[in-house]
């Protein structure tokens, strides 16, 4: 299968080049490569748009400066990009979340081992830090789960871990759901429902918890859905936006009748944890 790479140079480099991986991703660019200056994305030719790339916030933002090149590259051997770019994840000694190909490392008491078949970049990991951060400070024993933008799944396997007695797991893209599938069977997972779709699925059930680690505009148009899927005290774990979002997202959370709980900030990026009256 042929790719067309385009290849971004950015100015600043943070936190535009995790802004412009996500943006980027949800366009349907599956792979990713950090260089020094900017981002190179990489996307089947078939399915690239030049006039796609205009919709992306990130270039159009006057507090960073964007240049890009297009080009067609032969075939790659992607598995080897993942892996050169794929680090492992690791909470303190709670949680290890690793690929098949990192070596197995003793003392912690969760280790996830993830197929990384989508975008896994580096610029993701402080927010799964502190979604899993916060998943280790809730009783998630019993529960009903869902897991909204799944991606590799990472986070329904850690609540099926702690205790959850079935987890949802829902994304748009059928990629990352193929990869969720195939992640939950390798993890030896048993009450995880891997689904297609958006915030609509989640009814008619009612969940103890909802994590929500996906891209501030999704989070802000969901907030409605996601309140009205959690139980009476349930909690709600948002992340995916940066610092200087923090104040809107808190505004859409009370706006929604919700209980700013957990407030989380690594580097450029924030977690706001609320529970349901």
């Amino acid at each position: 299968m042929k790719y067309t790479e385009v290849d971004f140079l950015l100015a600043p480099l943070e936190p535009w080049r995790d802004i412009l991986l996500v943006e980027l991703g949800e366009l349907g660019y599956d792979s990713f490569e950090e260089t020094m200056h900017g981002l190179r994305a990489y996307i089947p030719t078939e399915r690239f748009e030049r006039t796609a790339l205009r919709s992306l916030l990130t270039l159009r933002d006057p507090h960073v400066t964007v240049t890009h090149t297009v080009r067609e590259v032969p075939e790659t051997n992607w598995n080897a990009q993942w892996e050169s770019s794929f680090r492992p994840v690791e909470v303190g000694r709670q949680v290890r979340i690793r690929a098949e190909f990192h070596p197995h490392e003793e003392g912690f008491a969760h280790e996830i081992v993830i197929t990384p078949r989508m975008a896994f970049g580096t610029g993701h990991h402080a927010t799964t830090r502190m979604m899993v951060e916060a998943m280790l400070q809730l009783d998630l024993r019993g529960q009903e789960v869902c897991d909204l933008g799944c991606g590799t799944a990472v986070l329904a396997i850690l609540a099926e871990r702690l205790g959850a007695r079935h987890v949802l797991a829902v994304d748009i893209d059928g990629n990352a759901v193929a990869n969720a599938r195939e992640n939950t069977a390798l993890n030896g997972c048993h009450h995880i429902t891997v689904e297609k779709g958006e915030v609509g699925l989640l009814a008619p059930r009612t969940y103890g918890t909802i994590l929500a680690n996906i891209e501030r505009n999704t989070l802000l148009r969901d907030m409605a859905a996601m309140r009205d899927a959690l139980a009476a005290g349930g909690a709600l774990l948002l992340s995916g936006f940066i610092r200087q979002d923090r104040q809107r997202m808190l505004d859409a959370v009370q706006e929604a009748g919700l209980r700013p709980v957990e407030d989380l900030e690594e580097g450029e990026w924030a977690l706001i944890g609320c529970r349901r009256p």
